[in-house]
């Protein structure tokens, strides 16, 4: 059997998952056929390369797992230029990203385009959700970023990011203190929102996850909305909830908390046209190569862990 690019793929994912099970569901297959082809490649290579029940690299395994990321990154490397050469590397993509992602991975997307596809004009526009949906489905832009936002049907979708949620309080609430919070410690309490029309799905998606722990809120929707002025006049009888990746970029007078309660995920998805030119392919690669060096997918020992999903529009 040769090694092949697909099966260093396959090993690096059951390090990173920490299981068959979980590398299957990144990888998008079912666990059997994954545990067979690693299974060949073990008596192949003569050595085994995983621990079973828990799943983790053997010694030799951890060898062949940093091997083959060099070889990965050194292949889309060579790839990459190879593109800058053939005149691939050109061109002009429009990317709209919602306001959960203006401070932390849509900067750093960009950032990323300019240093490995300096050729290609990233355009970005920041909007709304249900705004982006329609952009998308009417072809204004050519990639949409953004948690939990409605994907117009016939496009694909990536996941580079997958978040818990976290708790935000003013600094003067008596819980700001704390390491962690239950939410039945909130009781009472006002959640902060931007209104639900500028963001169905994620709307629900957040009280859906709340409610899953059993607590409902009362919810006071910003009528000016907006991240940046959301929690302008939090209090000591109000908080906020937003993906944990936020918490870096809070003002001083806001402080995140993570929650105790075992609430779902949230993903962080690109989606693009099927039949989206070079220059969109070329972003799509770099941000999933940005998060695998960001560690924006974390190990999952399982894979069971529940997930809120972006999910595609409903036919009009």
């Amino acid at each position: 059997m040769s090694v092949d690019l697909r099966l260093m793929r396959y090993v690096i994912a059951i390090a990173d998952a920490g299981g068959f099970e979980g590398a299957a569901e990144v990888l998008h297959m079912t666990q059997p056929p994954l545990s067979r082809q690693i299974g060949s490649l073990e008596r192949e290579l003569g050595v085994q390369l995983f621990h079973r029940r828990p799943t983790r690299p053997t010694e030799a395994g951890l060898v062949f797992v940093e091997s083959c990321r060099r070889i990965l990154r050194e292949t889309e490397q060579a790839v990459e230029r190879v593109r800058l050469i053939g005149g691939v590397g050109k061109g002009t993509v429009r990317i709209g990203y919602t306001v959960t992602t203006a401070f932390d991975e849509m900067p750093k997307l960009f950032a990323a385009m300019r240093e490995h596809h300096p050729g290609i004009n990233v355009e970005a526009r920041e909007a709304w959700d249900t705004e982006l949906t329609a952009a998308l489905r009417d072809r204004e832009i050519d990639v949409l970023l953004g948690r939990l936002v409605q994907i117009p049907s016939g496009h694909r979708t990536a996941t580079i990011r997958r978040d818990p949620l976290t708790a935000v309080l003013d600094v003067g609430h008596p819980l700001a203190g704390r390491p962690a919070v239950a939410l039945r410690e909130l009781r009472g309490e006002t959640l902060r929102f931007f209104p639900r029309a500028v963001a169905p799905r994620y709307y629900d998606g957040v009280l859906a996850a709340l409610g899953a722990s059993g607590e409902t809120f009362d919810v006071w929707e910003n009528r000016l909305p907006g991240l940046r002025n959301l929690g302008s006049a939090l209090s000591g009888r109000d908080f906020m909830i937003l993906p944990s990746p936020l918490r870096e970029h809070l003002p001083a007078s806001m402080v995140a908390v993570p929650l105790l309660d075992e609430l779902p995920a949230v993903e962080l998805q690109l989606a693009w046209p099927r039949d989206a030119p070079e220059a969109v392919a070329a972003l799509v690669h770099t941000a999933r190569r940005l998060a695998r060096e960001e560690g924006w997918l974390p190990a999952r020992g399982t894979g069971r862990a529940r997930t809120y999903k972006t999910g595609p529009a409903p036919a009009p």
